[in-house]
């Protein structure tokens, strides 16, 4: 060592102990640390899909990682890529939109590029974009299916056409033809307006048809309008109902003390206008106080997809189960005290971006939990899937500024409607009023909103509390009700349930129209400690009160309906 020392100087000295201390794992450092995975691939899906003219279909993109994970990516970190612009053209969002006047039987293969590690989809993982023939109508229906008028008024009846591919379209009332079963009940336009007889009887009905002029096929009697004959106005049921409800609202213990529903705003009304409200407590909640309505937005989605699809008879196979919660799409929970939907650094805080997330437990939003298919699972992962697979439409726009904005439109609401989405979470993201929910009430109970016929369909036992039911979770811990399309049905006789249709919220708001479809109400109120939904179900209570002193003109003393 003296004569490396002496020749060479302290240098070497040093080297040899730095590669001691190095090969003994000295310093503090771990020769073990993996780096991180690096992305190897990216797949597209689907990977082949057949698209009329005009149609479009969401693509999804996969990414295959360095230790055989895989991940869903955000479409606004890809760039995609058409092979046939004349074909079918893509999004910077990952939307395929096949070309007005491309030749049936054409192609277009669809690619995307990751923009941070530039792999590129392979030809087996990219998506082969196919023109189909142009569909053919194979049925009609008319909406709404039912309706009840009273004499010299008149409904605007719409007409759907269900395709060979599956697809549905609302078709213009000029290439059909409309026919009354009784001109002396109702008679229909060639515009498809029904106006109920003059003088006609109390009770009497009659069944509009409609006949497609160009291939001539005849709406079913299930798929026909049943016009009945309704009092001359709908006012309150009894002379004493509004002062019935207003008592019931202001002293039962249910409504003030023991669900601590106070200071709430209540209001009942028919398909025209509210006919009775009220503000009890303080501070006093009105109908403009605007809250997080939590899971009455559920109400507000499924309102939503009945009408983009043109009735509850072209719901199909693959919506019920998300529309019913029996999906299996369950990783989202129903939280409600923080954000479920964190928002991106940058770009659209939209439903795509929220199903890339994942749970606290690492379960992908996006991905199904094969032990609550078939079963109630009251979870936001339903709606949040339906929107991600089959509304591209909105499923890409930001929550803030967009999203709230295309509901309201799609359900024909007035521009005074203001449904906001502090979050891309359909089920439980709005921020809204009583006078930005009870429009849609009264669409649905006119029956311009098609959610009048879906009504209490395609339900399925939702309860934990005793026997009876499989439900994998159920926020209602107190009743045994049913649960339908995106709202309960509060059927449990063993609390003189009367049947209403409804959608409490975490927070107390609470929506619902009554069983015959004549009557809508409305509890809003915010109280701060989510607690599932129990806060709603406190106000349903409460509020079944209100609904059955209303309807039978009598105050309501007890915590149930009398019988």
């Amino acid at each position: 060592m003296g004569m490396l020392q002496g020749r060479f100087g302290k240098s070497v000295i040093g080297l040899l102990a730095g590669i001691a201390v190095a090969s003994c794992g000295g310093g503090g450092g771990s020769s073990d640390t993996k780096p991180p995975p690096t992305l190897v691939s990216i797949a597209l899906s689907p990977l082949t899909v057949s698209l009329a003219p005009g149609a479009t279909q969401q693509l999804t993109v996969t990414g295959t990682y360095s230790d055989g994970s895989t991940q869903v990516l955000a479409s606004s970190g890809e760039t995609f890529s058409s092979s046939s612009s004349a074909v079918a053209t893509v999004s910077a969002a990952g939307v395929v939109t096949v070309v007005t006047g491309a030749a049936a039987g054409s192609t277009a293969t669809v690619t995307a590029t990751d923009n941070a590690s530039h792999v590129v989809s392979a030809t087996a993982d990219s998506t082969v974009v196919t023109v189909a023939g142009s569909p053919t109508l194979v049925s009609i229906a008319l909406s709404p299916l039912t309706v009840s008028l009273a004499p010299g008024a008149t409904q605007q009846l719409t007409v759907t056409g269900t395709y060979s591919d599956g697809s549905t379209q609302a078709l213009s009332a000029s290439a059909e033809t409309f026919t009354s079963s009784s001109s002396a009940v109702a008679t229909v336009s060639a515009a498809g307006v029904v106006t109920v007889a003059t003088g006609a009887a109390v009770g009497s009905t009659a069944t509009i048809t409609a006949t497609d002029n160009t291939s001539h096929l005849v709406t079913s009697a299930s798929n026909s309008t049943v016009v009945t004959v309704a009092a001359s106005s709908v006012g309150p049921p009894t002379a004493t109902s509004i002062a019935a409800a207003t008592a019931t609202a202001n002293d039962n213990s249910v409504c003030t003390t023991i669900a601590a529903v106070s200071p709430f705003y209540w209001e009942i009304g028919n398909a025209s206008a509210a006919l009775a409200s009220g503000s009890v407590g303080t501070p006093a909640v009105l109908a403009s106080t605007r809250v997080s309505i939590a899971s009455a937005s559920k109400w507000v989605y499924g309102t939503y997809v009945v009408q983009k699809r043109g009735g509850v008879a072209n719901l199909t196979t693959q919506d019920i189960p998300f529309l019913n919660f029996t999906s299996g799409y369950t990783n989202m929970g129903s939280d409600t005290q923080g954000a479920t939907c964190t928002a991106p650094p940058s770009g659209a805080d939209s439903i795509n971006y929220c199903l890339t997330l994942s749970s606290a437990s690492g379960a992908p939003f996006n991905g199904i939990n094969q032990s609550t298919v078939g079963v109630f699972d009251y979870d936001a992962g339903h709606e949040e899937n339906h929107a991600g697979k089959f509304q591209p439409e909105i499923n890409a726009l930001d929550a803030n500024s967009e999203l709230g904005p295309a509901i309201a439109s799609g359900l024909g609401l007035p521009y005074s409607v203001n449904l906001l989405y502090t979050q891309p979470l359909l089920a439980g993201g709005i921020f809204a009023s009583a006078n930005d929910y009870t429009p849609m009430l009264r669409g649905i109970l006119s029956g311009q909103l098609l959610m009048h016929d879906a009504l209490g369909t395609n339900a399925v036992c939702a309860w934990s509390v005793g026997s009876g039911c499989n439900a994998a979770s159920s926020p209602v811990l107190t009743e045994k009700w049913h649960y339908s399309i995106t709202h309960w049905v509060e059927d449990d006789p063993t609390q003189n349930n009367d049947g209403a249709f409804s959608s409490p919220g975490a927070f107390g708001f609470y929506p619902w129209i009554e069983a015959n479809k004549t009557y809508y109400g409305v509890i809003s109120r915010f109280y701060a400690t989510g607690q599932g939904i129990q806060n709603g179900v406190a106000s349903a209570q409460c509020g079944a009160l209100i609904r059955h002193a209303w309807d039978t003109g009598t105050e309501q003393m007890g915590t149930i309906p009398n019988p």
